[in-house]
């Protein structure tokens, strides 16, 4: 399954489109970044409004880690 939806998540992104943002983590931080690149904007205001990071899920969890959003 994982497999499957990062391909079609691939596809959606080289048609200039993005994926909705499921439960289930399948998509690789890069498909994320490429999908939604506005979230280092997001990130950098979540950094200011929630500093101590009480706020987070598994989408959180999985894309963000501060200072590093394009290292792997």
């Amino acid at each position: 399954m994982a497999n499957w939806t990062r391909q079609l998540i691939d596809l959606a992104i080289a048609h200039q489109g993005s994926y909705y943002l499921p439960y289930q983590i399948h998509a690789s931080r890069e498909q994320f970044l490429a999908a939604y690149p506005r979230a280092e904007a997001f990130f950098a205001l979540k950094r200011r409004v929630d500093p101590s990071n009480k706020f987070r899920n598994k989408l959180w969890d999985a894309y963000y880690r501060a200072g590093q959003l394009h290292s792997e």
